[in-house]
């Protein structure tokens, strides 16, 4: 028999040659348009991401027309561009026939899932912005009160949109690769933030409706932190009380922390193991000096409830904690206020310079009961010109919820239920209250009798060492840098104090190092969730001085991912921080970072094998 050759059966016709080319060129442009509808899809679904995302973390600013408008807007350009992504995957023939290509296939089908939630989220945006427009009138401030019913409507709405964002199905599959990937994770975090934000935001909402009188009248105590003399916030020197009704509030007395001693410490409610040992000696739980030396704002919000009930036998309802530069905040939108007693008038740019520094300077006396008064007087101006102009509630809003974002206001019920709803929005809490595991918080706290604290600028460098197996070695470095003038004028803002400085301009810093939960660190107590360590520096006048903390956390890289969350201290001016990743074994992207620390940040390393 004559042996075949397979050469020559593997061998086409030139016709036949010329349908393999032909075939191959149209598979060539399918997969060509198919690559193009696809990348025009997920533009589509990118621009209502963004949308999207702007129109949530605007939600809580639509108490007027203009801004409820322009989100209503926003969501309805969402829902354009959403319907437009999910048309074009359906309705387009080439990704019609990439579901029966194998390669193609799973990225069409993930973003035929990534068009439909898209889709729907777009839709309930725009529901719940709708409700905001019609409730826009009622949520803006006449005469010192809101419409209690339109914040319950706005409050119901967030809540029901939270939970149908939160039954979308979530669109990423680890078979998802490239752009189509990035997209569908970044969709599913978007879904994810959003419906938390939402279901906290409801409960605040739910909260301040009763805080202002819903369920009957309320008693507020406002505690004033003053950032000259630091605590974890300012010190609490001033105060005043507030009765609230049907969506307005009045002051009915205010003055300083001593017209209001208390005779022993109270026992409820109890100081936790930790914060007794760390800060028992500065009694927490009796002098409204140390109420809010421990982190946790719950904890510091009872005290204070307990500490006034039992110096006047009054109850309050909750506490609201504000300070200086939310002050200055708040006359950025009512414009300046005149007090007796200060030349000028206090605005948004002289606030912490007038009353954290000039008053102390011309105060001739330790302890002036005069200008122990003015920061409340302040208080009172403002409150005074909320009440009486017309306002941008929207502004309003705005102001505290950035104040309350970098830990310079925050809010604590007796109410345990709305308590932990305050806790979960943010608004108290200790700051291991979210990922203990990878928090970090620093505080640095005046050991003196002195207000040196305006002159002080804490700055904050953290090494993270990534070894072979994971773990993170972390040095967070803390210099103090003092700014008091040199010489130093001797009296109650410099010192000496005669307790604890014999020198004018001396600051004895307390430094405050609080490392993850999960952490390995030497002499250290749990509180406020989290790992505590503290040193001691004394700085004179134009000097500074560094202290070290180190904390080791294990199993600190995670699906490919090293993240830290960084909680800062309120100060009237805030820290800079600075991260700086090495690694042995390990690949680490963007290594290096800073930034000015003025609100809780989440700093997240890629980080892959060599």
């Amino acid at each position: 028999m004559r042996r075949l050759s397979g050469r020559r059966h593997l061998t086409f016709p030139v016709r036949g040659r010329r349908w393999l080319f032909a075939l191959a060129g149209v598979v060539v442009v399918l997969g060509l348009w198919t690559a193009w509808d696809l990348r025009a899809a997920r533009q589509d679904l990118l621009s209502s991401r963004a949308e999207l995302s702007a129109a949530a973390s605007n939600l809580g600013n639509a108490t007027n027309a203009d801004v409820a408008g322009a989100l209503r807007k926003a969501t309805q350009t969402a829902v354009a561009r959403t319907r437009r992504a999910d048309s074009r995957v359906h309705r387009s023939p080439v990704l019609r026939v990439a579901a029966f290509i194998p390669i193609v296939r799973t990225q069409r089908n993930g973003l035929v899932r990534a068009a439909r939630t898209a889709r729907d989220a777009a839709a309930i945006g725009d529901a719940l912005a709708a409700v905001a427009q019609q409730q826009s009138d009622k949520l803006s401030v006449h005469g010192g009160a809101v419409d209690l019913g339109a914040v319950q409507v706005l409050a119901q709405a967030a809540a029901d949109a939270g939970t149908r964002l939160g039954r979308l199905p979530r669109t990423h599959s680890d078979a998802q690769w490239g752009p189509l990937g990035h997209a569908t994770t970044d969709l599913d975090r978007l879904l994810t933030g959003t419906t938390s934000r939402l279901e906290h935001g409801a409960g605040a909402m739910r909260v301040a409706s009763e805080l202002l009188g819903a369920g009957g009248p309320k008693r507020v105590f406002i505690a004033l932190l003053n950032n000259a003399e630091m605590r974890d916030q300012g010190m609490v020197l001033s105060y005043a009380t507030a009765e609230t009704a049907k969506g307005g509030f009045r002051i009915t007395h205010s003055g300083s922390v001593l017209d209001i001693p208390v005779s022993s410490a109270v026992s409820a409610p109890r100081l936790p193991t930790g914060t007794q040992k760390i800060f028992g000696a500065l009694q927490p739980n009796h002098l409204w000096q140390s109420v809010n030396a421990t982190a946790d704002t719950s904890l510091s919000g009872a005290l204070m409830r307990s500490m006034y009930e039992q110096s006047t036998g009054d109850r309050v309802d909750a506490v609201v904690a504000l300070d200086v530069p939310t002050l200055a905040a708040l006359l950025g939108v009512t414009g300046p206020v005149n007090v007796a007693g200060i030349d000028e008038p206090i605005t948004a740019a002289n606030a912490s310079k007038v009353l954290l520094d000039d008053l102390y300077a011309e105060s001739s006396t330790f302890r002036d009961p005069h200008r122990l008064e003015q920061l409340a007087a302040t208080l009172d101006a403002v409150v005074a010109k909320i009440q009486t102009g017309s306002l941008n509630a929207a502004s309003l809003v705005r102001a505290l919820g950035n104040a309350a974002r970098g830990g310079h206001a925050w809010v604590s019920t007796a109410d345990p239920v709305g308590e932990q709803a305050l806790v979960r929005a943010g608004l108290s809490g200790a700051p291991g209250r979210v990922h203990p595991e990878r928090t970090i918080h620093v505080s640095v706290q005046n050991g003196t009798a002195t207000k040196l604290d305006y002159f002080v600028d804490p700055k904050v460098d953290v090494g993270v060492a990534l070894t072979a197996d994971g773990t993170a070695i972390v040095t967070t470095t803390v210099t103090l840098v003092n700014n008091a003038p040199v010489p130093t004028p001797a009296g109650e803002q410099f010192g000496p104090d005669g307790f604890v400085t014999d020198k004018a301009g001396l600051y004895r810093g307390r430094v405050y190092f609080w490392g993850p939960s999960t952490a390995d660190q030497v002499d250290s107590v749990e509180e406020s969730g989290l790992r505590l360590n503290f040193a001691v520096a004394e700085v004179p006048a134009g000097g500074s001085q560094t202290l070290s903390f180190t904390t080791v956390v294990p199993r600190a890289v995670r699906n490919g991912a090293l993240n830290l969350r960084f909680v800062p201290q309120a100060r009237v001016r805030p820290m800079h921080l600075d991260v700086h990743v090495t690694a042995v074994g390990w690949k680490v992207q963007n290594p290096k970072t800073g930034l000015v620390w003025d609100h809780t940040v989440d700093l997240g390393w890629s980080v892959h094998r060599r």
